[in-house]
């Protein structure tokens, strides 16, 4: 089922495309996105246990130009909110003109739970793969 979110997105631009100069074509190419991705992500923690979070990747729209979007860390994180997420970054980088589309990245984690080097990790996806040692 659709988060509210997603729904309310969907909703808006239902509501704003009959009046923007646009085919149906496009319309119709707008109302889902590209490509998702839900991934399991195995982190070794620095305790030695395995723990494993979900993460999603949404591709809303790259006709402007590649995807750009951040990666939100939060522990009810869903496809449909990283969905509605993508679905505005595309719109706001066409409002600005920019040779973007629009995409986004979502894990479901409580990052406060994890120190400072943990985090970097997170985000700049060097997290420590199955089967190697804890970083230290």
């Amino acid at each position: 089922m659709p988060t509210q979110l997603l729904e309310d997105a969907t909703r808006r631009f239902e509501a704003a495309s009959v009046h923007a100069s646009m085919s149906d074509d496009a319309r119709e190419r707008l109302r889902r996105p590209t490509a998702s991705l839900e991934v399991s992500i195995p982190v070794r923690m620095d305790d030695g246990r395995l723990e494993t979070f979900v993460g999603y990747r949404v591709r809303f729209d790259d006709t402007r130009g590649p995807a750009k979007g951040g990666i939100r860390f939060h522990p009810d994180v869903d496809a449909d909110e990283v969905t509605a997420l993508a679905f505005w970054v595309t719109f706001k980088c066409a409002l600005m003109d920019l040779p973007f589309g629009g995409g986004k990245g979502g894990v479901a984690v409580v990052p406060k739970r994890f120190r400072h080097p943990h985090q970097r990790r997170w985000c700049h996806g060097q997290l420590v793969r199955v089967g190697a040692e804890p970083a230290g």
